[in-house]
């Protein structure tokens, strides 16, 4: 099931006169866990049936805000003040964070981070030419991942995991193509890998780096995501142990910088938590 959270807890609630922007993260709450990750070629179990598989998941955030364009402030009677916030952002406009717990007996691998956008852009000329280099780039990975798969059908024990190749990489290929493309001037967005220590234990997340022209050119939302996978994490020493996986939060907040003051939501050191159950995945039959 897909769940969301926000800040503010309810949007009905949200007043842009009285803070800026909202903020949204959502995904699947009871994602099943890889159990074969490891395996770089997975094999299949004594009675012939293939090793465990599990879906990739995509965890999104979303930027909710008046903007900057006089064509939507019509919507916004009661802006005042707020108007002019949106007019004074800085050239790194704002950073969006998402992280993930490791002690609850799982945790995730980070595969491709995207900031969506909706087609036309204003700039589609350039975009299109920027996302079909990226494509022809991508492009190999996927023919090379179908040619493998179609070498490898009638290997025991590979045909299946080897076909399985192929529909994934291209999945994260689509993703990526879905995702405003690098190099497109003011608009260099970029991600990074961070940690913190919380309440929960150590969290593993990535920070998304959003310049201002975003805020001008993408409209009064904007959306990015976190395409991943669940595998197991059990501590060494802990053998003899059950083997359970807990719910646990994911946390997000985001910060928007505007002549260089942060005004974050929820803050600084709060954040919006959507609470994920993964499950042990089942054998394939």
């Amino acid at each position: 099931m897909i769940e969301v959270v926000s800040y503010p807890k309810d949007l009905a609630l949200w007043r842009p006169e009285e803070h800026p922007f909202y903020l949204e993260l959502f995904g699947e709450t009871t994602p099943l866990i890889d159990m074969t990750y490891a395996e770089v070629l997975p094999t299949s179990d004594s009675g012939g049936k293939e090793g465990v598989t599990a879906p990739l998941y995509e965890y999104w955030w979303t930027l909710g805000h008046p903007g900057v364009r006089a064509e939507h402030h019509h919507l916004w009677s009661e802006l005042g003040a707020r108007e002019l916030f949106w007019h004074r952002l800085d050239d790194v406009a704002a950073r969006v964070y998402m992280f993930f717990p490791v002690s609850g007996g799982w945790r995730i691998k980070e595969l491709v981070a995207t900031v969506k956008y909706l087609q036309p852009v204003g700039e589609q000329e350039s975009w299109s030419e920027k996302s079909a280099n990226e494509w022809s780039k991508l492009q190999p990975f996927v023919a090379g991942a179908g040619t493998l798969a179609s070498q490898l059908s009638g290997v025991p024990g590979v045909g299946l995991p080897a076909a399985g190749a192929a529909p994934i990489l291209s999945a994260l290929a689509k993703l990526k193509l879905g995702s405003v493309p690098q190099g497109i001037k003011g608009f260099e967005w970029s991600a990074a890998k961070v940690t913190f220590a919380s309440e929960q234990g150590v969290m593993q997340g990535v920070m998304w780096t959003l310049p201002k022209k975003m805020f001008e050119d993408l409209g009064g939302r904007l959306t990015g995501s976190l395409a991943l996978s669940f595998i197991p994490a059990r501590a060494q020493g802990e053998e003899n142990a059950d083997w359970l996986p807990r719910k646990m939060a994911v946390l997000a907040h985001a910060v928007v910088y505007a002549d260089g003051v942060p005004t974050w939501a929820p803050a600084e050191r709060e954040f919006t938590k959507l609470m994920v159950a993964p499950r042990g995945a089942v054998p394939t039959n």
